[in-house]
């Protein structure tokens, strides 16, 4: 199992189960990672992550790590609503390990901050 692959499991992102074959068609990856088509060739031109190796007649054919990398920005902009621009900031910065870290400490401030509120309200009755 890969590191990228590992980060994003631990984030909480369903990852499909590949077939064992070193190129998908765009066809494939867009069911794969449950994107349009127009969406990936969209993020390719935004994103340097994603590198299809492209054949006769400007076919995309995606290799595994550009499945990760598609689901770790698909991750970054629809779970945690990063803009594209902030997306890419993000990515530059580090990889998605930090962001799992980070979206931890979050939800354990969260968590913090609803028991002072719930003790508030019970010293305050």
């Amino acid at each position: 199992m890969t590191r990228q692959m590992q980060a994003l499991r631990n984030a909480g992102v369903q990852i499909p189960d590949l077939p064992d074959k070193l190129f998908f068609a765009i066809r494939e990856v867009s069911e794969l990672c449950d994107i349009e088509p127009h969406v990936l060739r969209y993020w390719e031109t935004e994103f340097h992550h994603i590198k299809p190796v492209k054949k006769s007649g400007n076919r995309r054919f995606y290799r595994q790590r550009d499945i990760y990398s598609i689901l770790q920005i698909k991750h970054l902009l629809y779970d945690l609503n990063f803009t594209i621009k902030g997306a890419k900031k993000r990515l530059q910065q580090g990889d998605i390990d930090q962001l799992v870290e980070q979206n931890s400490s979050q939800d354990t401030l969260r968590k913090i901050r609803q028991e002072l509120d719930s003790i508030y309200r019970l010293l305050d009755s």
